[in-house]
């Protein structure tokens, strides 16, 4: 028969932790596994300030065909304008957040030369060859994005000013679903899920 431990003794106890296995992860996998977490929260803001920005510019557009007149320049127009060049630096800092995540993950991936998985199945070079494309192609919109924004209020062409408009909604240079394999894998939903929830 047990005894109930005596109170002295009980003080004492202190409960083991039982490991999980995406917890207790050797160093590598789990310094790959917080850049992919922090890789898909970058990418999460993007779309919202992607959103935002797409609101932004139908308000410029709507002002601009409804109140616009040679003579007269919509005192609307300035905060728009200001929302967009404050979603353009936005995007700046996420493009430099995931710059650095791409130069860690280049180096982890020099340092495992092999192609071991260390998420499931990814390999930390596939991880790498993931991320350097994403980040290239929002480099690519982000250049885009900011032309649209020097020049939207400045425009006078209805048609153009619905160009700017549908460059901002869609990404023409971006593909989400190559992500979508990789957040699968560690167990996070993918970006196209979420811009349908959204």
């Amino acid at each position: 028969m047990s005894k109930t431990p005596i109170k002295e003794l009980a003080i004492n106890f202190v409960p083991r932790e039982i490991t999980t296995p995406n917890k207790d992860q050797p160093g590598l996998s789990k310094t790959v596994f917080s850049h992919v977490s922090s890789f898909h929260s970058l990418l999460i803001d993007w779309v919202k300030l992607k959103d935002k920005g797409s609101k932004f510019c139908k308000g410029i557009s709507s002002v601009k065909l409804h109140e616009y007149n040679d003579d007269y320049y919509p005192h609307l127009l300035k905060p728009l304008t200001e929302g967009l060049v404050e979603i353009i630096d936005s995007f700046q800092n996420i493009i430099e957040g995931i710059k650095i995540l791409k130069n860690q993950l280049d180096s982890l991936s020099k340092l495992q030369s092999t192609d071991q998985p260390v998420i499931l199945t990814w390999s930390v070079g596939r991880i790498h060859a993931c991320v350097k494309n994403t980040y290239e192609s929002l480099l690519k919109e982000y250049k885009l994005k900011k032309i649209v924004t020097e020049n939207i209020a400045h425009c006078r062409d209805e048609s153009l000013i619905e160009v700017y408009v549908s460059s901002w909604e869609f990404d023409p240079y971006l593909n989400m679903e190559e992500n979508a394999y990789l957040f699968a894998e560690i167990g996070v939903a993918g970006i196209s899920s979420f811009k349908k929830i959204i």
